[in-house]
């Protein structure tokens, strides 16, 4: 019996065994499917619900059940409409959360649902330059936005804008609210009071037309500074107060202001709770109880306290700019410090401003932020947990930052380059050793004691090291694999001289020639152009060295679009590409590119002309990563561009993912890394890092079971199904074989996954059934097999 008779009477056992094997398959990623992973330390409001504390932060929305210790987490790969929320607010009649933005775009989160509707209403008021959140304040059936040019009234039953109040009196028109609180007012009744950027403004709430200015009155007698500024306010035991840039201050029943004797800090936050009131000053927060006697209440849990609230357990919970989330007991009526019961912040780095991502051979990723002050390095395991390479936390780092460049070498350390902090290695052990002038030949910039700017680092196969400086005489340096460091005078001539000694980032390519950035040495600002080095059979030893100095400008589709090298990977046809301030080039690696005059960039061109002439020509490229399809991805200020290699020639555009059509947070990326192991795809944008599901991964050493998901496949008419099959080899023809014997469907491979639409040779949907995959390796490796049942 030959194998398709035994394969195909075995269909309808496969059948059962393949339903069992959808359970499984369930536990791979989706095809498609985005990640955020923002850091959500910075917490900048809070709000409550039933049994969950929740958190606006710079890197999205957070929730915390008090109950069962889970979080939350939503940014717009959930469906919010930025991560950078500025304001917050819970309505309990509706289980809705209210967040506000820079922009002035409003979400409301259903908590029950976790589904977001996105209100544009603020956002779409041109006519006001500024329209920032700063406040949302919930009563009754109205939402009260202060917002950077008044106050927005939006009727959540009717879910539209119902009132603005942009002119307040006495004061400019459009003056900045920054809190709104519903508190008597003094003809008696219920009224808005409100903070603004030149005092407080008031008015009843049964006032027929708040919109007429003589509708409010301002009062600004007492408060500091000619035109106080008021962050918050809140009705307390009959009164009004005011959180100021200058403290806490209290309104007198004659309409004047005086301190209340606190603090005299900055206040951005006040809260009621029963017969108390809490708020937030600069490091602390602090208490007035009744009568109004103050004073100020320290803990050790947190560092910059930005806003609190009564969680839904009855204790005060805070946001920190540093620490997160922070739960502290209710203090007694004596108490000045606070007793600290949680310190809670989602699982992520610490920062994320990256600029720089590798992976290690354990399939950790690895980056470098760019910032100062707390920037470091960062490691992101596999299972998702991740390291902060941070001074706070590793005294090897302290004093360091701007951790611009980070390496992974064959022998699995990894290697952390600073802009000032010198050279950190990471051992397969996790032991940190931090090289500088002082343990290796790394020196530090003229005119310093030990401040060296390493630009990049790079490895060849053996373990060597090669590192870049900037700013002092010997801009190259070398350890070997015994641990002797060497540096290495400027290369000299081509437009290169002794004082040419900025290098920048290096890359290592399959011939272990370097191909170096360098920096204009009067201006580190600015990229001069490309060296490729060959460094001959003595690394320590400059005699036998060999380069080339690429620094014009070129045209017509040659030599480099621009001399600001930005970036260079090599391909797996070897092809070195080169990123540029002005869009991309590539040159074939002959492995003599560093002795040959006469090998020079050339510039992609699109296989479809309407696109164009030259690939990514004009755009400012960030950053290059090669997928295990050999799929060129490149990051750039207008998002981030896959392209391939076309049949007929030029190159085809795979994907371009923007914030119009993805969860990007921002077009603006940074850098782009493919771990080759499952196919993720990370963008570290300008606004925090997320990751993508991609369809390429790296392929199998030789043939064996090949892996089909989903299984079985359920199909309707219309659909466009994704069926991964996993576990080619690198090149490999996949043919897709019906119960009847035929061949279906034929699909090339590059890489480990190819994806089947569930359609044969006439585009059409296949009929039920169980079908055989049979892939077969192009280079001689054999032949591997699968199964998928198609129900219809």
């Amino acid at each position: 019996m030959t194998f398709l008779a035994r394969f195909f009477l075995s269909r309808s056992r496969c059948l059962l065994l393949l339903v069992w094997a959808m359970g499984a398959g369930a536990v791979q990623a989706q095809m498609g499917a985005w990640t955020a992973h923002t850091s959500m330390r910075e917490v900048v409001a809070v709000a409550a619900s039933p049994e969950i504390v929740w958190a606006a932060t710079t890197g999205g929305v957070f929730g915390y059940d008090v109950t069962t210790g889970a979080f939350d987490r939503f940014t717009p790969v959930e469906g919010l409409s930025s991560i950078e929320a500025t304001a917050l607010a819970f309505d309990a009649a509706r289980s809705h959360l209210w967040i506000g933005y820079q922009d002035g775009v409003m979400d409301r989160l259903d908590v029950q649902t976790g589904t977001v509707r996105t209100i544009r209403d603020i956002a779409r008021a041109g006519q006001f330059p500024n329209r920032r959140i700063n406040r949302i304040v919930v009563h009754g059936d109205s939402i009260f936005v202060a917002t950077a040019f008044g106050v927005v009234v939006y009727d959540p039953v009717r879910e539209e804008v119902r009132d603005t109040y942009s002119r307040l009196g006495t004061l400019p028109p459009t003056t900045a609210v920054h809190d709104v609180a519903v508190a008597p007012v003094p003809g008696g009744g219920p009224g808005l009071w409100l903070g603004t950027d030149r005092g407080i403004a008031h008015a009843a709430l049964a006032t027929v037309n708040l919109q007429d200015p003589a509708a409010w009155t301002v009062e600004v007698a007492g408060l500091p500074g000619p035109d106080p500024v008021v962050h918050a306010v809140a009705g307390f035991e009959g009164r009004l107060y005011a959180g100021t840039p200058f403290g806490l201050y209290r309104r007198q029943p004659d309409g004047r202001y005086a301190s209340a004797g606190v603090t005299g800090r900055a206040v951005t936050d006040l809260h009621v709770a029963g017969d108390r009131l809490f708020g937030v000053e600069r490091f602390n927060l602090f208490v007035l109880e009744p009568g109004g006697q103050g004073r100020l209440l320290q803990a050790d849990g947190f560092t910059e306290p930005t806003s609190v609230m009564t969680g839904p357990d009855g204790n005060l919970w805070f946001g920190d700019a540093l620490e997160g989330l922070v739960a502290v007991a209710t203090p007694d009526a004596v108490a000045t410090k606070l007793t600290v019961l949680q310190r809670l912040v989602p699982e992520g780095p610490f920062n994320d401003q990256f600029v720089d991502m590798t992976f290690d051979r354990q399939g950790n990723l690895w980056a470098g932020e760019v910032g100062a002050g707390n920037s470091g390095f960062y490691r992101r395991s596999p299972d998702g947990r991740w390291t902060s390479y941070l001074g706070r936390f590793f005294g090897e780092l302290a004093g360091t930052g701007r951790y611009t460049s980070v390496h992974a070498d064959a022998q699995g350390n990894v290697w952390a380059a600073s802009e000032g902090g010198g050279l950190v290695q990471v051992t397969p052990e996790g032991t940190l050793v931090r090289y500088d002038s002082r343990n290796a030949s790394l020196l530090p910039a003229s005119g310093t004691d030990n401040f060296v700017i390493v630009g990049g680092v790079a490895s060849d196969p053996d373990g060597t090291i090669w590192a870049t400086t900037r700013a002092s005489p010997r801009p190259l340096h070398v350890r070997t694999p015994d641990g002797t460091w060497t540096a290495l005078p400027p290369y000299t001539g081509q437009g290169l001289t002794f004082a040419s000694t900025a290098y920048g980032r290096i890359y290592v390519d399959a011939f272990e020639q370097k191909w170096i950035v360098i920096r204009n040495e009067n201006n580190l600002g600015q990229i001069r152009g490309l060296m490729i080095l060959d460094t001959g059979g003595t690394p320590t030893d400059p005699s036998d060295d060999v380069f080339r100095f690429l620094d014009e400008e070129g045209g017509a589709g040659r030599g480099l679009p621009s001399p600001a090298v930005t970036a260079v990977v090599e391909d797996q046809e070897g092809l070195v590409w080169i990123g540029t301030e002005e869009g991309l080039a590539f040159m074939i690696n002959t492995g003599i590119v560093a002795r040959d005059p006469n090998n020079v960039p050339s510039w992609p061109t699109w296989a479809d002309r309407s696109r164009g002439t030259f690939t990514l020509f004009g755009l400012r490229i960030n950053g290059l990563a090669v997928d295990p399809a050999n799929r060129l991805w490149a990051a750039t200020n207008e998002g981030a561009w896959l392209i391939r290699a076309a049949p007929e020639g030029g190159y085809d555009l795979v994907a371009h993912f923007s914030t119009d059509n993805s969860p990007l947070f921002s077009n603006t990326v940074l850098s782009v890394a493919v771990d080759a192991r499952t196919g993720q795809v990370y963008f570290a944008t300008d606004r925090g890092l997320l990751s993508y599901q991609g369809d390429a991964v790296a392929p199998a050493e030789k043939p064996g079971d090949l892996f089909v998901y989903p299984n079985p496949v359920v199909l309707a008419d219309g659909d466009t199904p994704d069926i991964i099959i996993e576990g080619l080899v690198q090149e490999t023809e996949v043919r897709i074989v019906a119960p009847h014997g035929a061949v279906v469907a034929r699909l090339s491979a590059r890489g480990g996954r190819v994806r089947w639409d569930g359609r044969d040779l006439d585009g059409r949907l296949v009929p039920s059934g169980v079908y055989l995959v049979i892939a077969v390796g192009q280079n001689n490796e054999g032949t591997a097999y699968g199964k998928v049942a198609v129900i219809r």
